[in-house]
């Protein structure tokens, strides 16, 4: 029995080693398919995904909202539907990793690459915010721009700059609280940043510019009254209207020389319009 017992055994080891080599390069094949499946699958989602991006009016949204030359001045030729099509690819294909690494039982690459998986979502939802985000800023600002150009002040790109920049920010930070950043230090650097803004423009307002304030202020009315080419005579000088400005009215006498009078003058004294 010794010897029987000795040769079966001698039998059984070989076919137990071929065995596990077999069950080994079973679940190597299995894994590679389900590579090449995933590469494949997320291809064809990822051309998907960009085309429908691409026709619902993402780029020329980012075109809009300025985010597309941005890309490109960063030498970064890709549009923003391509971009996310990339990421759909890679979120599909990083599916297919896991289902692959649990098969030959890498359990700790297939935990942080699912981990990797489950935060790209949040990624692509930073990503929209931004797009949407700067879109409307720009929206905010072109109006602005366009409300104040009727008013004829001077500084109305100045003041759209601005609140371009305040809302940037803002879409920034929610950007950022997207993706589950801690961004309670960022906030409230922002916070004192447009506090100490603020204080700065009504301090300089309130004492350093008080009279371009009421020049600024005078200049809504004198334009509503006073056109190019009128003549005018305001106190002691007469002449022809050749601009109001957001601060004073600009004159050309007789003898050819050019004046600018204030426009809280026009407020102050009495003016005539001769012609």
């Amino acid at each position: 029995m010794g010897i029987l017992d000795a040769l079966e055994q001698a039998l059984a080891d070989p076919m137990i080693i071929w065995g596990k080599v077999a069950g080994i390069l079973g679940n190597v094949a299995v894994a590679a398919l389900l590579l090449v499946a995933g590469h494949f699958i997320g291809k064809l989602l990822a051309s998907i995904v960009s085309k429908l991006l691409n026709k619902v009016g993402l780029d020329k949204l980012s075109e809009k909202a300025g985010l597309s030359d941005g890309m490109m001045g960063a030498s970064f030729s890709l549009t923003p539907s391509v971009v996310l099509g990339k990421i759909i690819y890679w979120l599909v294909f990083l599916t297919f990793i896991i289902s692959a690494a649990d098969k030959l039982g890498l359990e700790t690459v297939s935990a942080t690459i699912n981990n990797f998986v489950l935060y790209l979502p949040k990624v692509i939802g930073a990503f929209l915010v931004v797009i949407i985000g700067l879109f409307v800023a720009g929206l905010v600002r072109t109006g602005i721009e366009t409300a104040l150009a009727g008013l004829n002040l001077g500084y109305e790109k100045a003041l759209g700059g601005i609140v371009y920049a305040v809302i940037v920010i803002v879409v920034l930070s929610l950007g950022v609280n997207q993706l589950e950043i801690e961004t309670d230090l960022f906030n409230q650097v922002v916070v004192i940043f447009l506090m100490a803004g603020a204080g700065a423009v009504a301090l300089a307002l309130g004492l350093g510019t008080r009279d371009v304030a009421g020049n600024v202020v005078a200049g809504v009315y004198a334009r509503e009254l006073y056109q190019p080419d009128d003549m005018v005579k305001v106190g002691e000088v007469t002449g022809t209207v050749v601009a109001v400005t957001s601060t004073s009215l600009v004159l050309q006498t007789e003898a050819g020389t050019r004046l600018t009078i204030p426009n809280s003058r026009l407020l102050d004294e009495q003016v005539e319009i001769l012609s």
